[in-house]
């Protein structure tokens, strides 16, 4: 047997003789040469460090703990992994669940500087007498992952979401007095990951072994260190696998919920779930295309259908392994004799379509039965027949063009339309906006426009079609433009967005098909100058880079409203470039690319 009394807490040496081994287990001299003898029950292993020679034999140390737990002569818990399995154990069982909530202190911060929660689900294991150390396995939830314990955000209790949750375990905890040792257990920190990454995550596990000390009070930033300095190998993995009497869970990228996290155990049988939380958004989307597809007749039933299909093919790709490495199989430098994968996906076949995908995404924009369904049709794709919603204060428009635009707009009828949406969203939301938005149109050449009016105030909220309409006979060609910077809206420090109106012989109002910098007014001035006879819808239409022109629209924009001939600042667009169609001014006219128009 080992004799206590003289094993030492100090790390292991990197190499062993036979004397130091004699020191370090209490044996003598004469009973380790004895060990080496083949016929012993508990022989030593053959030496095995560098630099070991027949007269002088050296043995690594993790050789020497692993003999010493085989053989029942384990090393003391500062020493050596109390984990390594032997003729005693460990053998632990599960204890105890708990869901445990780490947030900040109510600061007066700037909002910057505030954290969301951190939601960490703990599983204590423990010997069946419960006398001896435990493990505790913590489980990051989504969406957050466990990278979050090992900041320091600023005003968090016990100075770091870490020192926060390991205070949270040992609450309450009462340590064994008759024990040989200060150890409580090892902390084990589960790799979870919001977001997905090309890699293995076996690297980030964190292994923190916790004493009577931590408890109360302790050294600052001592947790931290550890974890920076000591990480888990692979044979220290596989021994908590097997003290523990199952595999670690390893979670795919956004899946280690409350619920599946909550629910998993490793015994029982695996359900194969239908769709990855992080996938839920879209296939809510494909549900409510569906959904709507189901009372369209014809090409633009399969139109709308073709939205939600192409974004939940899109999606799923990375999770069928089609192109890169499947997200929700266990990376191929995971060992499976560690790892196992928590939870297991059957991702539903999708039939292709052949629908019009812009035909689809129009009639969402404006006939959507949910604005949900429309507001992430906007999201994934954007709008291509909208430039964006501005918001206009008409008493600084001059006196003739306010009289022509208010002149023209009319009330309109509670309508279903995103677009219709967004206008009375972005007049409700300034300051200066009476109660009673009045939702209305105004007769853009190109049909119809939203905006919404305040009464009894000059504010009037505006969708900008990203059309520019070709010029007729009932129209007029353009004769005046009035650059303005519209009102405000959305986060502070921004400046607003500009916009161009047009002026026609007829006295008929064109909106240049933009907003937002003078580059952007710009370029849709040059596409009116260079593609007079095409009204598509201008998407990734790029800024202008003509300096003069911008330079004079910057201007115009900056000293305020005023009516300027449109013959004065087309003259300042140049020739396109050599061979300059239509796509070399606008990019790609419609249709998705890799999910964005």
């Amino acid at each position: 047997m080992a004799l206590l009394w003289t094993r030492t807490d100090r790390p292991l040496a990197d190499a062993y003789s036979g004397a130091d081994i004699a020191r370090l287990t209490g044996l003598t001299r004469g009973r380790v040469s004895q060990l080496r003898t083949p016929g012993e029950p508990d022989a030593l292993p053959e030496p095995d460090a560098p630099g070991s020679t027949t007269k002088r034999p050296l043995w690594r140390g993790d050789t020497v703990a692993r003999w010493c737990a085989r053989t029942g002569r384990r090393l003391p818990p500062r020493t050596a992994s109390w984990l390594m399995p032997g003729a005693d154990g460990p053998h632990l069982r599960r204890e105890s669940r708990q869901t445990l909530r780490l947030q900040q202190d109510d600061i007066s911060d700037p909002s910057d500087l505030r954290r969301p929660p951190i939601d960490v689900h703990v599983t204590r294991y423990t010997t069946a007498s419960g006398s001896g150390p435990s493990v505790w396995l913590a489980t990051v939830l989504a969406p957050g992952e466990m990278r979050r314990l090992l900041g320091w955000p600023p005003g968090w209790p016990h100075e770091s979401p870490l020192d926060h949750l390991v205070h949270e375990i040992l609450a309450g905890f009462e340590p064994n007095h008759r024990a040989d040792t200060d150890l409580l257990g090892t902390l084990v920190l589960l790799p979870t990951i919001a977001e997905p990454e090309y890699g293995s995550m076996s690297g980030d596990v964190r292994v923190l072994q916790l004493h009577e000390g931590d408890v109360g009070g302790r050294d600052a930033d001592r947790f931290h260190s550890q974890l920076r300095r000591l990480r888990p190998s692979a044979d220290e993995l596989r021994d908590l696998a097997q003290a523990l009497g199952h595999r670690l869970p390893w979670w795919p990228p956004g899946c280690a919920t409350p619920a599946l996290v909550s629910s998993w155990a490793p015994e029982a049988q695996r359900l194969l779930e239908h769709v990855p939380p992080p996938l839920a958004g879209a296939h809510a989307f494909l549900r409510r295309c569906e959904s709507a597809a189901a009372d369209l007749q014809g090409a633009l039933h399969d139109s709308v259908l073709e939205l939600g299909r192409y974004r939940w093919n899109r999606v799923t790709s990375d999770w069928r392994g089609d192109v890169f490495p499947d997200l929700g199989a266990l990376p191929k430098d995971c060992d499976p004799g560690i790892w196992q994968v928590a939870v297991e996906f059957n991702l539903p076949p999708v039939p292709a379509t052949s629908g019009d995908f812009d035909e689809g995404l129009e009639w969402v924009m404006e006939h959507a039965p949910s604005q949900r369904l429309a507001r992430d049709a906007a999201d994934t794709f954007g709008d291509p027949g909208s430039a964006g919603t501005v918001l206009l204060d008409t008493n600084s428009l001059p006196a003739q063009l306010r009289a022509l635009f208010t002149g023209q707009v009319t009330s309109a009828e509670a309508s279903g339309s995103y677009r219709a949406q967004c206008v009375l969203d972005a007049l409700d939301a300034h300051p200066a906006a009476a109660a009673g938005a009045v939702l209305g149109t105004w007769p853009a050449v190109t049909g119809p426009a939203w905006c919404a009016t305040s009464p009894g105030t000059g504010l009037v909220a505006l969708h900008v079609p990203r059309v520019m309409s070709a010029p007729t006979s009932s129209a007029g060609a353009p004769l005046e433009v009035v650059l303005l910077r519209t009102e405000p809206v959305g986060s502070y420090g921004q400046s607003a967005p500009a916009v161009g109106f047009v002026i026609t012989e007829q006295d008929r109002i064109l909106l240049l098909p933009a907003q937002g910098r003078p580059a952007e007014l710009a370029a849709a001035i040059e596409h009116a100058v260079w593609h007079p006879d095409v009204p598509a819808p201008l998407v990734g239409l790029a800024p202008s880079s003509n300096q003069p022109l911008v330079t004079v629209v910057d201007a115009l924009v900056e000293t305020g409203p005023r009516f300027t001939p449109w013959e004065q600042l087309t003259a300042l667009v140049v020739p396109p470039p050599p061979g300059g169609g239509y796509f070399s001014c606008c990019g790609v006219a419609a249709g998705p690319v890799d999910g964005e128009l």
